[in-house]
């Protein structure tokens, strides 16, 4: 959503915001910060109904809260945004072709009236028919640039409607399916981008798919603040962006869970990749800001499988989602990977294979 408040008028909805958000358990992230200014804005009925009661009653809304109502009232109105943007275009071009065709009846009843003309000149001509047929063409001549005219003043005026929907329509694809804190596609951008390799004739069958769960989140955000927690996510992001190519895409699929979808990538490749995302994480520290003394570290724990001819989506994410418990289950900090003898569409218990080394040295500082 393009928000249009002034900058005085942002400002004082930001000095009433943060006493409201002090109330809440969930931290000051921007999502927080998003469902409380549209509600003091006034723009967004719906979610301020939904805060109406919780407000009321005085009862504080944790992180988990706040991320259900930006999915229910923002992320899924700005998709509805999206919706009607297209059905506005949609129905701007059916107008701009009746136009043309309303013109071109305009033209062909003029070309008539030419060879009706051009009929009458060729018989027994008078001064009398001579005036009928300039009295004729005059009438039809300013008919016809009359509605050259509004033709062209309608098609001006459909041009910018078209430029000024392209650009909405455009900044709405991108709010709808681009995660705000990360800057990564959300779980809505993740399936609309894997539609297009599921509309292959191939499908999912050689691709690849890898989930990851920050280890330990809600503890990062217990000792370190949300602060801290909101650049741990942005930076693990920028490490999931750093490795894909081509095709591959990636995701934050929910609060500290990640995704990647590897297209003609094997199983091997994929846990490769995985296994570069998990060490290079792992290096990173947390610091304290002015002496740099690590005081904390950062691992994830990532499941990986790979498509089957004929497979949906969902049962791919479910069997990684199957690895990726399993890693959790056996200590975390680990890639986890499906073996290839579990490629069933029934969804059944997998054999998984667990990697035996850790990777990776260094210590930089996140």
């Amino acid at each position: 959503m393009r928000y249009i408040e002034t900058k005085d008028q942002s400002a004082e909805l930001l000095r009433l915001t943060l006493p409201l958000m002090s109330r809440q358990t969930a931290a000051y992230h921007p999502i927080s910060y998003t469902i409380w200014y549209e509600h003091l804005a006034g723009i967004n009925p719906s979610l301020s109904t939904a805060l109406a009661a919780r407000v009321e009653a005085n009862e504080p809304l944790n992180d988990d809260e706040v991320y259900g109502l930006y999915m229910r009232h923002v992320s899924e109105r700005d998709a509805a945004v999206l919706d009607d943007l297209q059905m506005r275009l949609q129905n701007l071009l059916d107008d701009t072709a009746q136009t043309f065709n309303s013109a071109g009846e305009d033209t062909g009843h003029f070309s008539r009236t030419l060879r009706e003309s051009r009929s009458d000149l060729g018989e027994e001509v008078t001064v009398a028919k001579i005036q009928q047929v300039i009295s004729r063409l005059l009438s039809e001549a300013l008919r016809m640039e009359t509605m050259t005219q509004i033709l062209t003043e309608k098609l001006e005026g459909r041009t910018q409607e078209v430029k000024a929907l392209t650009q909405q329509l455009q900044r709405a694809q991108t709010e709808a399916v681009i995660d705000p804190l990360c800057g990564i596609h959300n779980r809505r951008g993740f399936l609309r981008e894997a539609k297009t390799v599921l509309d292959t004739e191939s499908g999912l069958a050689g691709s690849a798919v890898v989930l990851a769960d920050v280890d330990h989140f809600k503890q990062i955000n217990d000792t370190f603040g949300h602060v801290l927690g909101d650049k741990v996510l942005r930076r693990i992001a920028g490490i999931f962006r750093d490795s894909i190519k081509g095709r591959d895409i990636a995701a934050r699929i929910g609060g500290e869970e990640f995704a990647l979808l590897l297209p003609q990538t094997t199983l091997e490749g994929a846990r490769i990749v995985a296994e570069q995302i998990r060490s290079t994480i792992e290096r990173g520290r947390i610091c304290r800001d002015q002496s740099r003394e690590i005081i904390g570290s950062i691992t994830v724990s990532l499941g990986v499988a790979a498509g089957a001819p004929g497979e949906t989506l969902e049962t791919l994410m479910f069997r990684a989602d199957q690895a990726l418990y399993a890693a959790k289950r056996t200590g975390r900090n680990q890639v986890c990977v499906e073996s290839p003898e579990t490629h069933r569409l029934s969804g059944g218990e997998a054999h998984l294979e667990l990697p035996t080394a850790r990777l990776g040295e260094g210590n930089p500082a996140i």
